[in-house]
């Protein structure tokens, strides 16, 4: 009996899997161009201003 618990505990159904392909950067990319494009307008006056010399 104890030796069926522990192979049914054991078994790789009873381990719930990770899915490593999707959710884990989807929901980052948003505001990743939000700040990218926030950090690009910030500097942009003062690229300009170091191009103008």
């Amino acid at each position: 009996m104890a030796d069926r618990l522990v192979r049914i505990s054991s078994s790789p159904r009873a381990v719930p899997a990770l899915d490593w392909g999707h959710g884990t950067i989807e929901p980052m990319l948003p505001a990743l161009m939000r700040s990218v494009i926030f950090v690009s307008m910030l500097a942009a006056p003062f690229l300009a201003a170091l191009l103008a010399g």
